[in-house]
């Protein structure tokens, strides 16, 4: 399938802000000072992850199903909010 829809973990308050991380992607994460600012970043961060590993010849694994995720995703996150990001495989191919 060249869609995919990753989940994304938002973690963080309105006071410190907001970090996002990607289970499926580990070293993929971004920021914001609101949920929504947060929400967008990811977008950006999943897109040049991803084409990074294209680059580099690496294979993008597949996303897990946002319910198969544990809650909590680890013991020392409190979570904000999780969502589903997506991303078009076919737009980030190698040239």
């Amino acid at each position: 399938m060249t869609v995919r829809h990753y989940p994304a973990i938002i973690e963080g308050d309105s006071v410190s802000g907001y970090s996002v991380f990607f289970p499926d992607l580990p070293g993929c994460t971004s920021a914001g000072t609101t949920l929504q600012e947060a929400a967008i970043n990811a977008e950006q961060a999943l897109a040049g992850h991803v084409a990074l590993m294209l680059e580099h010849g690496d294979a993008v694994p597949a996303p897990s199903r946002l319910d198969d995720l544990p809650r909590p995703i680890e013991p020392d996150v409190v979570e904000a909010s999780r969502f589903l990001v997506r991303i078009d495989l076919r737009e980030r191919a190698p040239a």
